[in-house]
């Protein structure tokens, strides 16, 4: 017969015990205990990790991107997958809503071993230059950081970095503020944009402060810098909007066409004049410029 279970749940990372119901249980036919929802059937039957999921108030979208993570039942341990990867973050110094952010959005980290992936990453951020709060927002901002291999990704990319000319404290910084290079392949990738904004006129302390390592060379940044050449903009210009507006290069080819032909129109068009206005919304941009 079904029956209500009241909890005391306990957070992993946070003190402090609150009552949680789990929803109701059914002996199982292998015998001990399974979570089912209340009323429905043993088909609807949810697991230890699902149910604790629920008693933490986690919303169903979040247990189900959770779940997509894995083609097979999913059938996360509890004791040695979920609770000790919670345990982790919140020792990190995450809040409730960081761990389930960054749990949801990369479940891949309740696969991780605690002692032999997930620890091991800390370190190396730590030993790399960067704080405790620095390594909780890596954490936080890129959980896919654990799941890099030190000896394959994470240790060349360093070393590469240190032959580029960076000293230690602005390979730091450079992977702190671009975490996603981390995760890039030095040939295909990291190597040709470094080499093609070198090219550009950027030294190499600029180069390592220059967040555009998410956007493709061939489709996006070759292209837009094209468009600046052809339509008036110096090289040095280019340089410079390279090295201090990066971002702007995130905005489509169409918006940058648009607005820079609204500005040679006006007979506006310089380096400074372009950087501020694709950075503009669109209602601020027609009230300046019509």
């Amino acid at each position: 017969p079904l029956g209500i279970v009241v909890a005391v749940a306990l957070s992993p990372w946070r003190s402090g015990p609150r009552l949680v119901l789990v929803r109701g249980f059914a002996p199982s036919a292998a015998g001990g205990t399974r979570v089912v929802r209340r009323g429905s059937s043993g088909s609807d039957a949810v697991t230890p990790a699902e149910a604790y999921f629920e008693s933490l108030g986690w919303s169903e979208d979040d247990i189900a991107k959770v779940k997509s993570c894995y083609r097979r039942r999913f059938h996360l341990s509890l004791e040695n997958h979920v609770k000790p990867v919670l345990t982790w973050l919140g020792d990190l110094g995450l809040s409730d809503a960081q761990v389930r952010k960054s749990v949801v959005g990369f479940p891949t980290l309740f696969t991780c071993s605690l002692e032999n992936t997930l620890r091991p990453k800390e370190q190396w951020l730590l030993d790399l230059g960067l704080d405790k709060a620095q390594v909780m927002k890596a954490i936080s901002r890129h959980p896919q950081i654990c799941s890099y291999s030190l000896e394959a990704n994470l240790q060349p990319l360093v070393q590469w970095l240190l032959d580029q000319g960076l000293d230690n404290s602005q390979v730091a910084n450079a992977i702190a503020r671009q975490l996603q290079i981390c995760g890039l392949s030095l040939e295909a990738n990291l190597q040709p944009l470094v080499q093609w904004l070198l090219d550009q006129g950027l030294d190499n302390s600029q180069v390592a402060n220059v967040q555009i390592c998410g956007l493709s060379l061939e489709a996006n940044l070759k292209p837009k810098v094209r468009l600046l050449g052809a339509r008036g903009l110096s090289q040095t210009d280019i340089a410079r909007t390279l090295a201090t507006s990066p971002e702007i290069l995130g905005h489509s080819l169409q918006r940058m066409t648009y607005r820079i032909g609204v500005l040679e129109s006006a007979g506006l068009l310089t380096g400074a004049s372009f950087r501020t206005a694709v950075k503009m919304t669109d209602e601020k941009f027609a009230s300046r410029f019509g």
